[in-house]
């Protein structure tokens, strides 16, 4: 059988990157190993370029934030997950974000249905999740809200 639809609402500021939105997405799905990713939007590719292909089409997802990408209006994107057969395809759809002083709390998880396993999704430990990412400590220049 297939396991049930899962999907999750996540709140953000503007600010916020494609790098730093794989980090809490991973996080609100209880991933807890970093995995490779890209996000597909309008037909280009975000991602980790690689530094050895001087070709490679993938922009950098660090450089570009929800805000830049959400001036035209709603925006819906793949976001894939792990590489090979094992990787995760993920569907995104950015609403509308926020300037960070109109939030009270960010990242935070507001709702959700299910685990990609099919399990049931407890929406208090996965606020605890993605809520804990404020605290732990960031690469040099990465902010994630």
């Amino acid at each position: 059988g297939t396991a049930p639809a899962g999907w999750r609402r996540l709140v953000g500021a503007e600010r916020t990157s494609l790098g730093q939105l794989h980090r809490i997405v991973q996080t609100v799905l209880g991933w807890h190993q970093p995995q490779p990713y890209c996000f597909e939007i309008a037909g280009q590719r975000y991602g980790q370029p690689n530094p050895d292909d001087p070709n490679d089409p993938t922009m950098d997802a660090r450089r570009y934030t929800l805000g830049q990408l959400q001036q035209h209006g709603p925006v819906p994107m793949a976001h894939s997950v792990g590489g090979g057969e094992g990787a995760a395809l993920l569907r995104i759809r950015v609403e509308a974000v926020q300037p960070l002083t109109a939030l009270a709390a960010i990242p935070d998880c507001l709702d959700g249905r299910h685990q990609p396993d099919g399990s049931a999704f407890d929406i208090a430990a996965a606020r605890l999740r993605v809520q804990a990412l404020q605290t732990q400590p960031q690469k040099a220049g990465e902010c994630l809200i």
